[in-house]
This record gives structure tokens, sequence and C-alpha cells, in this order.
């Protein structure tokens, strides 16, 4: 591992050294365009303009002499990763990764096909338009020799929400529920008591986009573990919550008794994305969670049900007390720069203009609003986005973090959500959020890939089989995965590096374990 490093931290000097001696155009030419592939999964499909009509590619081009290419996936990350995991092992790298979430990224940092930016981007010569990256963020990002791998992105506010069919509310007589309890009574009324009517047992309370652990279940999480993950948390100087804690049980117990009860979509572990999509519109689903405003949904859905309607659900009252919709976390997205990359210093100079680009005003406003006439129009000098998915492909194309990063602007905000219930509800939506975050969240302590991937995988597989009712959850079988969990597949190590990281950070008191 020693060596590893001292070899990564040579390529990123040597490129460090590229960039600051100025060097011309590389191997790539003084004057021709410097090819930069990405590679990123994003939840959902995205229609793509033709590329003769792509404004944020052809202004990339013209701005920046880079020829900017995407491959782009979607549908289940669990794909994605193994296909970037075949890239790796083939030496077929990208330029750069966009890691949606830190675990992933820490995944690459130990696989060593991502590279040390230490001397690239630091405090004494970061761009201006990066200036937002503060010690505190890499830190968090940071190995146990205090490498960083990554360009984090801006944070700010997320856009999570569980949103509900109100016509059904209304058709059985319902009140939209308050506690986890109602949730629990509601969502078995929507899948037994034929709430669209049409006489069929075609209806469920409640559906997920495959991941068990993942947004669609924090706020229910959060209603008993006290945080919108599973993972451990600091609170009152105490280590709090886990894998293990009596609240993931009593979490687990109540979502089984869902399944049981056949409230919830029995596909729902291996839905995706786009097919938990495709529930919802078909007027399968009654609530369901939404990353951002869900308006092309509600439109789809439209559609197919005229009279269909679609409410915001706000955060349910748990044992833990109130729930949220998202975990605060200190950097949330992070750019990988590659192996590949590294060796021409001219591309990691482009990348890193690419990224300050996108950080700027010009590039924010490309990429938040593109093309006006086909992604926006201006009304009185304000901006007001054109409905409909010919604007998904901003998103897509956005290396700087989620839009919704921006919505604590209102001016950004009144710009995508232009109608005033909408705009209230995506108020709502960031209000409703972000009262606490794990140790590995807020960069307390190091998400060790070496220790942690395996386990990541037992812990979702269980999951999968508490809730359907393939694993017991009483003592004894509680008490067998908690053995597994800290024995046979390290969560007890885990825990240990947590608590030493916790300590040497003054995060914890020795008399605290």
């Amino acid at each position: 591992m020693r060596l590893k490093r001292l070899i990564l931290f040579t390529v990123s000097a040597a490129v460090a050294l590229g960039m600051l001696a100025g060097c011309g155009g590389g191997e790539d030419g003084a004057d021709k365009a410097v090819v930069i592939e990405v590679d990123r999964w994003y939840p959902t499909s995205v229609r793509f303009p033709d590329p003769d009509d792509d404004i944020v590619l052809e202004t990339i081009r013209k701005e920046l002499n880079i020829d900017l290419k995407y491959d782009f996936s979607t549908g289940r990350s669990q794909e994605w990763r193994a296909k970037l995991a075949a890239r790796a092992a083939s030496g077929d790298l990208p330029d750069v990764i966009y890691f949606f979430n830190m675990m992933d990224y820490r995944t690459a940092r130990s696989q060593g096909y991502i590279v040390p930016l230490n001397d690239v981007l630091n405090a004494s010569n970061l761009p201006e338009n990066l200036s937002y990256i503060t010690e505190d963020m890499l830190r968090s990002i940071s190995d146990d020799g205090g490498l960083y791998y990554g360009i984090p992105n801006r944070m700010g506010p997320m856009l999570e929400g569980m949103f509900i069919r109100s016509d059904w509310l209304r058709e059985l007589g319902l009140e939209p529920p308050r506690t986890v309890e109602q949730f629990a009574a509601v969502a078995e009324a929507f899948a037994k008591r034929d709430p669209d009517g049409n006489g069929k047992d075609d209806t469920y309370g409640f559906t997920s986009g495959g991941c068990m652990s993942c947004q669609d279940f924090w706020e229910l999480l959060s209603a008993f573990t006290g945080l919108a993950s599973p993972d451990e948390y600091l609170a009152d100087g105490e280590l709090k919550g886990g894998w293990t804690s009596p609240g993931y049980r009593e979490y687990l117990r109540f979502m089984r008794d869902l399944m049981a009860a056949g409230a919830l979509d029995p596909d729902m572990a291996v839905n995706d994305s786009n097919r938990k999509t495709q529930k919802i519109v078909q007027g399968q689903v009654g609530i369901f969670h939404s990353t951002g405003y869900p308006a092309d949904v509600i439109r789809q859905l439209r559609t197919n049900d005229p009279d269909a309607e679609i409410a915001y659900l706000p955060p349910l009252e748990g044992p833990a007390g109130a729930g949220y919709h998202w975990p605060l976390v200190g950097v949330g997205t992070t750019i990988g720069i590659t192996t590949k990359a590294a060796k021409s210093p001219e591309k990691v100079r482009k990348i890193v203009e690419l990224v300050d680009w996108m950080n700027g005003e010009e590039g924010k406003r490309l990429l938040l609003y593109g093309a006006e006439g086909t992604n926006h129009v201006k009304e009185r000098g304000e901006i007001r986005m054109l409905q409909g998915r010919q604007n998904d492909y901003l998103e897509v194309y956005n290396l700087i973090g989620d839009r919704s990063k921006f919505l604590s602007d209102l001016d950004v905000m009144k710009a995508f959500h232009s109608e005033p219930e909408e705009f209230e509800t995506v108020k709502s939506m960031i209000e409703g959020g972000g009262k606490r975050g794990s140790v590995y969240g807020l960069g307390y302590a190091m998400e060790r890939s070496e220790l942690i991937d395996r386990l990541k995988s037992y812990r979702e597989q269980m999951a999968a089989r508490f809730i359907y009712g393939n694993a017991s959850l009483d003592d004894a079988g509680w008490e067998a995965y908690v053995r597994a969990h800290d024995g046979e597949y390290g969560g007890g190590r885990v825990r240990e590096a947590i608590l030493l990281d916790l300590q040497k950070g003054g995060f914890l008191q020795t008399d605290k374990k």
C-alpha cells in the first residue's frame, strides 16, 4: 500500500509540474481539441439532443477547446459499478469519473485507478471558481496518508422527499399520514382497497428503485434510527446508530411487516429507477420517494390518468422522533481523474480548467438553464424553464454537483419551479432534511474500502432478506446476523476503525467506548 501511494503521488507531482510549467498542446497538439471522456451513472434515462443541437458540448469545444465525451449509464447502479470495474481491469479507463457517492470514490481510491491531486489542487493554487473547496472538504476525502484523489463538489441543500396519491386518499376517505404507523395503514389500504376503482388487485402502497438502503428509504430509516442512513453518527459525544443497532432492527421489522401485509411492491429489490418510475406513472403505486420535484413523473401520470393528483408528504414521526429526507454531508459527490488521464499533464490541466469553468458564471448558467427557446424562455426579464424532458441532459453534463445545490438561490428556484404550489413544495423539501450526518458523510471517519466493501454487500443482502421475511428477526436470527456482521464480514473491525478516527480527531472521548 505504501509503495502504491508513493507511485501515485509521483504521478500527481509530475502532473502538477506539467501544469505549473504551462505546457502547451502536449500530445494532443496545440490546436487540436483535447478529448476528455467522462464516465458517470445517472438514476434515470435521459433524452440527449442531436449532436448538432447540443449547446453544452458545442460551447465547451468553442470556449475551452475540449472535445467532451460522456460514457453514460442508467438503471441499477450496481451494473454501472460492474462495468467500471471491468474497464479498470482491462486498462480501458475513461479520463474522468463522476462519483455520485463517496462509497464508490473510496473504492476507486483503494483500487488505485484514480490519482492523488494534492499537488494539482491545494489551498495555495486553487483556481478562482474552485475557491469553495476548503481544507475540511479535502480532509474528508483523504486517505490515512493525507492524500486526496478527487475534486470535491459544491455542497448545498439536497432535494429529496416523498409524494403520495392524494386522489387515492380522498377515494378511500383517508388523511395524509403523519406518523410511521399511519404510513403503514395508508400503504396497506392503497394495496388492498382498490384505490383506483378498477376492480383489480394491481396497486401497491410503496415501491423503490432497487437498492434496499438508498434514498427511497432514508426518511423511514431516520424515523427509527435518528439518521437518514443505517451508518453510525455522533450525538452528545457518543457513537450511535449503525447496522446492528436496535433502531435499525426495529426499522427492519416495520418494513418486514409491510411486505408481509402486501403493502410494498414485491419487486422493489429488483427494480431499477426506470422501472420504479414506470410503475408510478402507470398508476400502480401510491407513495414514492423522489430526488428532485417529480414534475415529469406527474406529467406522465396525468397523461395516463387525468384525474390523478400528487401531493408532497412531509417527514414522518417515528420512535426516534421526526424523520427527515436526507442526511447532512460534508462532500456529497466528487470527480476523480484516472491514471490514464494522468499520463498527459495537458489533459489534466484541461480537466481542471473544465471543472473551473463549470463552476464559473458562464458554465454554471449554461448547465442550469441551457439554451433560450429550447430549454428556457425569458419573461419580463426573468428566466422560466420550459417543461419537458428536453432539459434532463443538462444535469448529466453537470460535473459540479446536482442542480439542487443551487436551489438555495430563490431566483434559481423560481426559474425551475414557477408554479406557486410547486415552488412551495420544493422549499418544504429542502426544509425537511439535513438534521444529522453519518461519521462518514461528515468526514469524521474514513470509510476504508479494504475493510468495508465485502461487508456492504452482506448488509444489502441481509436487508433484503429481512424485509422479504427470508431471514428471521427474532432474537436468535438477529444475534446470528450480528455475529456474522461483526465477525466473518468484519463489522467489528470497521467499528474499531471508526472509534480510532473519532478519538484522533477529538470527536469522541476514550471513556465513551
